[in-house]
C-alpha cells in the first residue's frame, strides 16, 4: 500500500501519507504535483514517480502487481508495458493496483483500478488521489480505465470493464480448480511476517489454513467478543498458538484513532429495504479492525490477509438476505449481482482501505483474486448451491480445519 496524489491546485497529503509512511516524494512538472507515499514492502526501496527514459511519461501506483518478474519494484513494468500496449496493457496485470499514467507526448492522462478497485482512486479532473480529501472528485469504478486530454481536461474515454467476467460458463463440476485458485491466491499474496483477523467462521479459517499449510510465518489476531472461544483454541492449537485471542479492548482509543487519522468514507449498502448511506466510523467493525492493526503494527507487521470478498462473491449475504440479491441460492441464469462490485464490496473495501491505511498497513484481498473469482463463477449451480460458501466449506473439511457451519461471523468488539 502507497498513498498517491497529483494536484495543480491545493492538494491535501494528510490523510494520503498515512498509507505510506517509509517515505514522501514530491515531484514537479509542467505545473503538476506528483507525490507518492511509500510504503516500503516490495523490491528495494523504490521511490516513484516512475519515469520512460524521455521523461514524458509519469506514473504512479499503489499496491502489488504479481506476475511480472522485476529488479527493484514491482512498479517498474507499468511505462514499458504501457507503451507496448497502449491501455490495455492493464489486462497483463495480475494484482491489487490503483495507477495514474501522465503520458504528455500524447496529451492524455490515464486514471486506472484493479477488477473490484481494491486500492481507491479519487478523479477531479486531472487531478486525483487515494483519497477524496486530496483533490475531492469522484471515486473511479472497479473494474475502469479513465482517459482525459491533459491540455483541456475534457474526458477521452472511459473504459468500463476492461476485464470482462464469465457468468454464462457455469459447467465446472468439481471443486478442484477453484480450491487450486485460491491456494495459489494465498501463495501470491502471502508475506513473512503477514497477519489476519482469525474468527471462528469459514473465511479467515480458509486464510490461516492455508498459510499454515504453506508455512508461511505469520500471526492470527483474535477478539472474543462473539466468537465460538472453542473453535478459536482448536484453530490456535493447529497453528502452533501462533494466535493472539483478546477479550475485549479500550474501543474508545480506537475511536479516537480513527477519527483523528482515518479518511471519512460512507457506505452505499442495497438494502430490500432501500440504499443505506454512513460513515463507516460508527461501524464496530472498523474500530476491531483498528485494534487489530494496532497490535499489527507493534510487532512490525506491515501486510493484512483480508477475507474480503468472501461473502459478496461465494454467498452473497445469504445469511442476511435483506441486503442479498440471490437470498442464498444462486440462479441457473447468472449475471453480475449488486454485492460482485458494488454495494458490500464497494462500501467494505473502503472501509477496511481506509482503516489499515491509517496504521500504514497494506491489505491484500485472496477472496478477490480475478483467477479465483472466475473459478467460483465457472462452477455448476448446483454445486455452488450445495453448502453455504460451499467451496469454503469443501475446502476446510477436507483439510480438517475447524469451522462454524452456516453462521456469519464478522470481528466485533
Amino acid at each position: 500500500m502507497c498513498g498517491i496524489l497529483i494536484h495543480k491546485g491545493q492538494g491535501n497529503n494528510f490523510f494520503i501519507r498515512r498509507r505510506g509512511m517509509d517515505a514522501t516524494t514530491v515531484y514537479e512538472y509542467k505545473g503538476f504535483r506528483f507525490v507518492h507515499n511509500l510504503l516500503h514492502i516490495t523490491g528495494e526501496k523504490t521511490l516513484q514517480p516512475f519515469f520512460s527514459e524521455d521523461k514524458q511519461i509519469i506514473a504512479l501506483f499503489n499496491g502489488e502487481i504479481y506476475n511480472h518478474p522485476f529488479n527493484q519494484s514491482d512498479g517498474e513494468n507499468i511505462i514499458p508495458l504501457y507503451q507496448l500496449y497502449g491501455p490495455g496493457f492493464v489486462n497483463r496485470l495480475d494484482g491489487e493496483f490503483a495507477i495514474v499514467i501522465f503520458d504528455f507526448t500524447r496529451d492524455q492522462a490515464l486514471f486506472i483500478t484493479d477488477p473490484f478497485a481494491t486500492k481507491p482512486l479519487w478523479r477531479n479532473g486531472l487531478e486525483a488521489g487515494s483519497y477524496y480529501s486530496g483533490v475531492g472528485g469522484s471515486k473511479i469504478w472497479a473494474n475502469t480505465i479513465e482517459i482525459v486530454q491533459i491540455s483541456d481536461g475534457t474526458v477521452i474515454d472511459k473504459i468500463y470493464p476492461y476485464h470482462h467476467w464469465n457468468f454464462s460458463n457455469q459447467l465446472t463440476n468439481s471443486f478442484d480448480k477453484c480450491i487450486e485458485a485460491f491456494e495459489i491466491a494465498i501463495s501470491k499474496r502471502a508475506k513473512e511476517n503477514c497477519f489476519i483477523g482469525l474468527s471462528s467462521g469459514y473465511d479467515s479459517g480458509a486464510i490461516a489454513c492455508e498459510l499454515n499449510k504453506q508455512g508461511v510465518n505469520f500471526r492470527a489476531f483474535s477478539i472474543k467478543a462473539s466468537e465460538t472461544l472453542e473453535i478459536i483454541q482448536a484453530r490456535s492449537q493447529i497453528l502452533n498458538n501462533n494466535t493472539w485471542i483478546h477479550g475485549d479492548f479500550a474501543n474508545w482509543e480506537e475511536r479516537n484513532h480513527l477519527q483523528k487519522y482515518a479518511e471519512n468514507f460512507n457506505y452505499g449498502i442495497e438494502y430490500d429495504s432501500g440504499l443505506y448511506s454512513g460513515s463507516f466510523k460508527i461501524d464496530y467493525a472498523a474500530e476491531a479492525l483498528s485494534y487489530i492493526c494496532r497490535r499489527a503494527t507493534y510487532e512490525g507487521r506491515k501486510v493484512y490477509l483480508s477475507g474480503q470478498g468472501a461473502d459478496e462473491i461465494l454467498s452473497d449475504y445469504a445469511l442476511i438476505p435483506m441486503q442479498s440479491k440471490f437470498k442464498g441460492t444462486f440462479p441457473l441464469t447468472l449475471q453480475m449481482w449488486p454485492n460482485f462490485e458494488g454495494s458490500c464490496n464497494y462500501s467494505y473495501l473502503g472501509k477496511e482501505e481506509c482503516v489499515a491505511g491509517s496504521w500504514s498497513i497494506e491489505t491484500r484481498y485472496p477472496f478477490l483474486d480475478k483467477f479465483f473469482v472466475q473459478e467460483f463463477l465457472n462452477l455448476l449451480p448446483e454445486l455452488k448451491n450445495m453448502k453455504y460458501k460451499a467451496p469454503l466449506y469443501h475446502y476446510l473439511t477436507k483439510n480438517k480445519f475447524p469451522f462454524e457451519e452456516n453462521k456469519k461471523i464478522g470481528f466485533s468488539i
